[in-house]
């Protein structure tokens, strides 16, 4: 890839098609509210939007529309090239004359001779203003001003005068500039456009008036600014989808192949614990190109998932980064007593006072969030949020697994336009305050709405924004609800094809965090229900994925007889949602589950169940086997495809089934002349298609192996 393609530059946009937040609709807005309007009175907009929003941008589609406009002056003044503000006040007068030079065709000659007489030896565009001269040194500003204001009035134009990056200058060139909007603020048939964090440039000015706060400052703002607009927000699904955008590019381009459950834990660490903080497009941007930075540097050094995560405290916490970063003692130590076998609790009181400090400006869930990814990052620190200590064996894998945790690879790290379909929240609410008191029909009535009228991700978004807060009487009739839209749910695509991060995914996590969350009720009834009543089987069987999660017992909902019970009444429900089509045919993507779990626990009635499929259609045993074999992913070509079998994967085929009777029944189908005419292929990243002939021919390859190996051992007395 080339070095332009691996970052994206912080740069407002401007064309229609490349509004990703659905801004363009509100500059559409304010366009033709310009170009409609009958009064000759000049009008002052203020856009108002924090660092990253994109402001820029939404003046770029303003200016777009205006251009479709006839008899409209657009006027770009950058305040930024004036040194002072006498410069500034003649510049600004001279642009707006010139412009209007250009279409006062009865008033040519008195406009050239005022750019003659004023703007003479190039003194307003160029830098060095020593030889202005003593006509100009003479103009009374007033006097200037009504010229000016004169030209106005005699041209059939409107003057459109775009003032962005306000709130970059310093306080006596923001008071400069508003003085110039002050002066001329009466001028006919015009209309400033202002585009400025308010709050910033309200505390900027704010101690040159009244009491000299933040409030005086937006007093003053309110006498010069006449229709105060702030951009319309970009949504949470629209910026998740922008940012992981950035994040499959990056995985792309560096072609990294990361096993399933590390996606799973990405996913679920970004969505849950950093998302919250994705308020702005700036934000994606520089996630985007910083991990696109760092993952080619570090790739094969360290463990990706964890490069990903401490990369995001970089960019959406950073006085946690910088924190971590020079205090590795507290992440990768120990919180054992020295002499003793408690926690060294001077250590985690020094830590927490550290940490207190630094959520100071967060919000209490963000607060509580950062803790539960840094947790997940470094190990040690559940000693700290919680009552466990780490073991020797635990450290070892970290080292092994390359992670930020270990002492030995810590430092590696840090080496180097309201969106269509926006919910209200008086709606929102409403539905999830009265959702314990409603029948199960009357919550999919309710939740049907609200997602029909509104982006499917949005409501998804917005029910995991409260999981934490959702009450115990709650949770069974909301997991119900969702689990009746599943269904309508997209889920497509998702981070190298896995669809954790898909709404459909999201809302499986959020179910089992609800189910987490309350963990201390009886939640096994919850979940057992819940293996059986979505109308998507795919939606149960997700469900069950994420119930399972966790790697230690402490971390486990339930105990390993409930989740046998649970994966019986998948298997179950499998078997009878299939009907005559059989899981294999039915639920291929699920086989690698159901089949195993099936096996263990009732042998002898999966073994028939698979016998008498088989039996119906002598094809059906390349069914069967077509169902086992693994689905790939690559770089190389789009989508998923079926892949090889391989020796584990023919160990695992007849783990489950008798070999030589499916080799008997592959010979009903191809015969042995057919299938040992030529080697099998194999597909490995996907350069070469799927074919039921070949994939029999690879099982065929590793039955022989075996056979001619367990004669071999006879041979030799083995």
């Amino acid at each position: 890839m080339e070095e332009q393609e691996k970052y994206t530059a912080d740069k407002p946009v401007s064309a229609e098609k490349e509004d990703r937040f659905q801004r363009y609709p509100f500059s559409k807005r304010i366009a033709d509210t310009i170009i409609n309007r009958s009064s000759s009175e000049s009008i002052v907009f203020g856009l108002f939007g924090a660092w990253g929003e994109g402001k820029s941008s939404v003046l770029n589609f303003i200016s777009q529309e205006l251009d479709k406009a006839d008899q409209v002056i657009q006027i770009h003044l950058n305040p930024w090239r004036y040194n002072d503000e006498d410069t500034l006040l003649y510049s600004f007068f001279k642009k707006i004359t010139e412009a209007l030079g250009k279409t006062l065709e009865t008033k040519g000659e008195k406009v050239a001779g005022f750019i003659k007489k004023y703007g003479a030896s190039g003194s307003v565009f160029g830098f060095d203003f020593s030889g202005i001269g003593k006509s100009m040194a003479e103009v009374d500003m007033e006097d200037l001003k009504n010229r000016v204001d004169e030209f106005l009035s005699e041209s059939a134009s409107k003057i459109v005068v775009f003032i962005d990056d306000i709130d970059r200058l310093d306080k006596q060139e923001i008071y400069a500039l508003f003085r110039l909007v002050k002066l001329t603020a009466d001028f006919s048939n015009t209309t400033y456009i202002l585009s400025f964090d308010e709050a910033m440039v309200a505390a900027a000015i704010g101690e040159r008036f009244g009491a000299g706060d933040v409030k005086s400052g937006a007093s003053f703002l309110e006498k010069i600014i006449q229709v105060p607009l702030n951009i319309p927000k970009a949504q949470p699904e629209a910026l998740k989808k922008f940012c992981f955008n950035f994040v499959d590019n990056a995985f792309y381009a560096n072609k990294l192949d990361l096993p399933k459950e590390e996606v799973q834990r990405y996913v679920l660490q970004f969505t849950t614990n950093i998302l919250p903080r994705l308020n702005t497009p700036r934000l994606a941007v520089r996630y985007g190109n910083t991990i696109s930075f760092s993952i080619p540097l570090l790739n094969g050094e360290v463990n990706m998932i964890d490069l990903l995560l401490i990369e995001a405290v970089k960019i959406f916490f950073p006085g946690h980064y910088e924190f971590i970063k020079h205090n590795a003692h507290y992440f990768i130590g120990s919180y054992k007593e020295i002499f003793g076998n408690g926690r060294d609790q001077t250590k985690i009181a020094q830590l927490n006072k550290h940490l207190d400090e630094l959520d100071k400006e967060l919000p209490a869930q963000q607060q509580s969030q950062i803790r539960n990814l840094l947790a997940d990052l470094f190990p040690a620190l559940n000693t700290v949020f919680g009552n466990w200590y780490q073991n020797e064996g635990e450290e070892n894998d970290w080292y092994r697994n390359k992670k930020i945790g270990s002492a030995r690879y810590f430092d590696r790290y840090f080496s180097v336009a309201v969106i269509d379909g926006d919910i209200s929240d008086i709606e929102f609410n409403e539905f999830l305050e009265g959702v314990a008191g409603r029948t199960d029909e009357e919550n999919t009535q309710k939740i049907t709405k609200l997602m029909e009228g509104s982006i499917p991700g949005n409501l998804i978004s917005k029910l995991r924004s409260r999981e934490d807060s959702i009450a115990w009487e709650q949770v069974e009739k909301l997991t119900k609800a969702v689990s009746n839209i599943s269904e309508s749910l997209p889920s497509s695509g998702g981070m190298l094809g896995f669809g954790f991060e898909t709404t459909y995914g999201q809302a499986a996590i959020f179910i089992y965090q609800l189910l987490k969350n309350h963990k201390d009720k009886d939640i096994f009834a919850i979940a057992k229900e819940l293996v059986a009543y979505p109308k998507d089987f795919t939606f149960a069987y997700n469900i069950n994925n994420w119930l399972r999660n966790g790697d230690r017992d402490e971390d486990k909902l339930f105990t390993a007889v409930q989740y046998d019970e649970l994966a019986a009444l998948l298997y179950k429900r499998a078997a009878t949602d299939a009907g005559e089509d059989s899981v294999f045919v039915k639920f291929p993507d699920h086989i690698h589950y159901i089949a195993p779990a099936w096996s263990s626990q009732d042998k002898a009635g999966f073994e028939a169940y698979a016998k008498t499929f088989m039996d119906k259609d002598k094809s059906n045993v390349l069914a069967l086997l077509k169902a086992f074999v693994p689905v790939g992913r690559s770089n190389v070509r789009e989508g998923e495809y079926k892949a090889d079998i391989t020796d584990g994967q023919y160990r695992y085929i007849t783990s489950l089934f008798d070999k030589e009777d499916l080799m008997r029944r592959i010979t009903k189908n191809f015969t042995l002349e057919e299938i040992t005419k030529e080697k099998p292929y194999f597909i490995d990243f996907g350069e070469k298609e799927f074919t039921e002939l070949n994939m029999v021919r690879q099982f065929q390859r590793w039955y022989q192996l075996e056979v001619d190996k367990a004669v071999l051992d006879a041979e030799a007395g083995v």
